[in-house]
């Protein structure tokens, strides 16, 4: 079963994925651009907010999801769910990288430096961005194709859990510093702020899944060969 698990649809669900987000991604960024009001104590720059927060949601849960993967490959001892946590790690990595590059950004024009080591969410995301790398990094210096998967699973637990203390930060800490709180307790956006803010998620977690089913598949085929390979030596 698991190994179909992508191949449980038909193939036009994948054509009205991509065309969904060639349509809705342009329309986001273009929102962010020009149509909310101009915070005026940050200036333009308060609209790389909408893209920020979208990709660092997804960036804080895809752990969860490649851990959830992993725990299963411990499990079952089948390939393929190493493959799906693999997959998903790839992308808690690349939308981290995201997170990094725009938060720095934002950051300088609100407090008036691109980053606060005194910062609670900052450094717990500094911690999940070194735990992700430290994946990658462990599973290139093993050979073995089971201790790679099984080490990978655990190592996945792991940055879920960092992922889960960043999510917390500003929610536990009774000091977090210059972050602000969650979006979502605030309640105080004027409705064009929430329109855009809820099309950007929209968006960038329409990307997240499209990546997802491009980056999973790679990933398959590049498991296969080397299955096949081994077994031919």
């Amino acid at each position: 079963m698991n190994n179909r698990l992508i191949q449980l649809y038909p193939m036009w669900v994948d054509y009205f994925l991509f065309a969904l987000l060639l349509g809705i991604l342009p329309v986001a960024v273009l929102l962010s651009l020009y149509y909310p009001n101009v915070i005026l104590e940050q200036g333009l720059s308060h609209r790389i907010f909408y893209f920020h927060v979208s990709v660092a949601w997804v960036a804080l849960y895809a752990p969860a999801f490649s851990s959830l993967f992993g725990i299963l490959y411990i499990i079952r001892k089948e390939t393929n769910w190493d493959t799906l946590s693999y997959s998903m790690s790839k992308l808690s990595l690349i939308f981290s990288v995201m997170v990094l590059f725009s938060g720095p950004i934002w950051a300088y024009s609100a407090w008036g430096t691109p980053w606060d080591w005194t910062d609670a969410r900052l450094q717990s995301f500094f911690i999940l961005v070194v735990s992700l790398l430290s994946y990658f990094v462990f599973r290139s210096l093993i050979t073995d194709l089971n201790k790679k998967a099984m080490y990978s699973s655990f190592l996945s637990v792991l940055c879920a859990l960092n992922a889960l203390l960043t999510w917390g930060a500003i929610r536990w800490v009774e000091n977090p510093g210059n972050h602000p709180g969650s979006v979502l307790g605030k309640g105080g956006m004027d409705r064009d702020m929430k329109e855009t803010f809820w099309i950007n998620v929209l968006a960038y977690h329409i990307l997240f899944l499209v990546l997802f089913l491009v980056i999973y598949r790679k990933d398959k085929l590049d498991a296969k060969l080397v299955q096949v390979r081994e077994e031919l030596e």
